[in-house]
């Protein structure tokens, strides 16, 4: 039954990006050629410290499919890089072998709209921003983000990415540990890349513990254009 709705949700998206390439929308090809020509946008994929795991640019994330297509490396708005570079330094200095591990950053706003389309009233839309007011993601100044340990394993959070649960939200981090339902260490490791991308100037979406903001949205939203 999994499998069908997968393959239903599939063909769903496929049929949707053959639209958007028919009608002579924006897609995501259309993007890259932007943001390659925008020198506002840094490509983060080369920084130490950092390791990509670009999860829309594959299957495993909540869409089950490739979104992303040619969109298939990181970006940044130069702000966010170096915010991004500091936080992976004081990773280094503190766990040396360490690296943050990237699985979203700039997402252009035609993804956005696929997004939206899937989770809009369902239980999953407070996890996904409006494509009409735009996602921090889709200006540049936002990144999902885990940790990767000195052996190269990505360390356990308590969740996945793209866990629209409970379970996933900050917020929530006191009263799921207290009911067992997080473990200490799970709890530990959260702390730890909070810790380090605070540090370096971001600030975390509070029901999502992969999410950080380079900047909030309003002010990226007032500054700098969306990318579509």
């Amino acid at each position: 039954m999994r499998r069908a709705r997968s393959l239903v949700a599939l063909g769903s998206i496929l049929v949707a990006l053959a639209a958007l390439a028919a009608a002579g929308a924006t897609t995501p090809a259309d993007s890259l050629r932007a943001v390659l020509a925008d020198p506002e946008y840094v490509d983060v994929s080369g920084l130490a410290g950092v390791a990509v795991d670009l999860r829309y640019a594959g299957t495993n994330n909540f869409m089950h499919t490739n979104v992303y297509g040619p969109f298939a490396r990181p970006f940044l708005r130069k702000p966010a890089a170096e915010k991004l570079r500091l936080a992976a330094a004081a990773l280094l200095a503190e766990r040396p072998g360490w690296k943050l591990v990237i699985l979203d950053a700039l997402r252009p706003r035609s993804v956005q709209r696929l997004f939206w389309a899937r989770v809009v009233g369902t239980p999953q839309q407070p996890y996904v921003a409006d494509p009409e007011q735009g996602s921090v993601h889709n200006f540049g100044f936002a990144l999902d983000v885990t940790l990767q340990d000195d052996t190269g394993a990505q360390i356990d959070m308590g969740t996945g990415f793209d866990d629209f649960t409970a379970l996933a939200e900050p917020q929530r981090e006191a009263e799921l540990a207290k009911a067992g339902k997080l473990s200490a260490k799970q709890l530990e490791n959260r702390r730890l890349l909070r810790r380090i991308m605070t540090g370096a100037g971001f600030s975390q979406r509070p029901n999502e513990w992969w999410h950080y903001d380079a900047l909030p949205l309003d002010d990226a939203r007032a500054s700098h254009s969306i990318l579509e």
